[in-house]
Parts: C-alpha cells; sequence; structure tokens
C-alpha cells in the first residue's frame, strides 16, 4: 500500500467533487440555485437540482449501509490481490463488481455525513444489477447523482438528441480521468490519460446502438448486450492507477 499516493488520490476527489458542484451551480438559472456554501457543503448531491427530487424514508440505516457495502468491497479487493495476482484482462473484468459495491460505499458515505439534513437523501444508485437494457442502465439506474450533474453541463445540447448523447459521456469521461488518472499522473508521472474517455465513449456507442436498433429486440439480447458493452471493456476503467489505489498493484 501507497499512502501517499492514497491521500493524493483522496484529495484530489474532493478537489475534483467541490469543482463539479460549483459548475453544476453555475449552470444553473439564478433563480433555481440554492445558496451556495449551503449546497457545496451541506448535501452530497452534485446538482442542485436533485435538491428538490422526493425521497423516501431509507430502509435501513446509513451507516450501516456503509459499513456493509464497505466490507464487501474490501473484501473482493483483498481476495483479488491475493488469489488473483498477477492480475490479468478476466480479473480486471471480475472486479467490475467491485466497482459497483465501492460506489454504493460512497453514496452511503455521503449519506451519513448529511444525515442531519431535514430531507431524505436519495441512494446514488437504483437497482442498476436488475437493468433490462443498457438504456436503462445508464438513463435511469446507475449514478443518479452525476446524472443531473451531466443533465445540467450537457444543458447546450438537450434538443440535439446525438449531440447530447456524445457530451454526456465525453463529460463522464472527463471527471473520470480527472478523478483517477491525474493524480496518478502526478504521483508517478505515468500517463493512463484516454483511457476513462475511451471507456465511455464506448458506453455512449453502445447506447446509441441500443437505442436505434435493439428497442424491439429480445429482452434477454438486450440484457446481454448491455452486460457486455459494460463489463467487456471495463479493463480500460480498472486498471493501473485504480489498482495502484487499492494496493493491488505497485
Amino acid at each position: 500500500m501507497d499512502l501517499p499516493y492514497q491521500i493524493l488520490f483522496i484529495l484530489n476527489f474532493l478537489v475534483c467533487f467541490l469543482l463539479m458542484k460549483a459548475t453544476s451551480w453555475f449552470v444553473t438559472p439564478p433563480h433555481k440555485r440554492p445558496a451556495f456554501l449551503t449546497f457545496a457543503f451541506g448535501s452530497p448531491y452534485l446538482s442542485p437540482r436533485s435538491l428538490r427530487i422526493a425521497s423516501p424514508p431509507p430502509r435501513a440505516s446509513h451507516l450501516v449501509m456503509f459499513l456493509l457495502y464497505g466490507a464487501i468491497t474490501f473484501a473482493i479487493v483483498k481476495g483479488v490481490a491475493v488469489y488473483l495476482s498477477p492480475i490479468s484482462y478476466a480479473d480486471r473484468i471480475l472486479l467490475g463488481v467491485a466497482v459497483y459495491f465501492l460506489t454504493e460505499t460512497i453514496g452511503s458515505l455521503g449519506q451519513t455525513l448529511f444525515f442531519w439534513r431535514k430531507e431524505n437523501t436519495y441512494s446514488i444508485h437504483f437497482r442498476p444489477l436488475t437493468s433490462p437494457s443498457l438504456s436503462q442502465f445508464w438513463g435511469r439506474r446507475w449514478n443518479l447523482w452525476v446524472q443531473e450533474w451531466i443533465t445540467d453541463v450537457a444543458r447546450p445540447f438537450h434538443r440535439k438528441h446525438k449531440q447530447k448523447l456524445i457530451a454526456s459521456f465525453f463529460f463522464s469521461g472527463l471527471f473520470h480521468e480527472a478523478m483517477i488518472n491525474f493524480p496518478h499522473w502526478a504521483y508517478t508521472g505515468e500517463s493512463y490519460f484516454g483511457t476513462m474517455l475511451a471507456y465511455f465513449l464506448i458506453q455512449g456507442a453502445g447506447l446509441y446502438v441500443d437505442k436505434k436498433y435493439l428497442r424491439s429486440a429480445e429482452p434477454l439480447v438486450r440484457r446481454v448486450f448491455c452486460w457486455l458493452v459494460i463489463m467487456l471493456p471495463s479493463p480500460l476503467f480498472i486498471h493501473v492507477p485504480l489498482l495502484k489505489f487499492f494496493g493491488m498493484t505497485e
């Protein structure tokens, strides 16, 4: 484990998180903006529009879910590091499961830190593992907090479907580059720039195919297509910078 590397990663994540919040706040019409400091430090959401979404009471304590998801993530990462080293292409695909639990851990942590808010905070995901299609996965189920942010920054393209689709995944790739590839480059000098962007542009292309050509396909075909598009290129996402953060590679 490389503690200075991990600290840099976390600090960079927090800076990116605040910059994304500031960007979304800035592009929100003035009459719809909350007070900036309240929004920046009083909510885990990335977009002011998320504050208007009602959320039902949680079924379980956010703290309990944070500990549960965190324990599962740790167990998967530790198991891979011990039993599957060196990590192959196929192993990285399997680590996609860890990414799901990691993001649930981050979401539950965000909900836990802002437990004092009067309003309930809705979950970061909505049952993504049950997605019947790629369109459902990216459009309604995966990382709802980021979806609201992307809606804000891609607003200039909202009347042009193809341009909006490209812009949405382009911005997704850019902020992942900033959060993951940038701190690795700053610390080691090794450049992995372009991998995150490539992964999300592939997702955009897959989503276009799903919407244009698979709308009338059998449910099983759309479900299989969904997970092939998500998982097969996942080593572009689950690469050295992320593996190094979790102590799975030097």
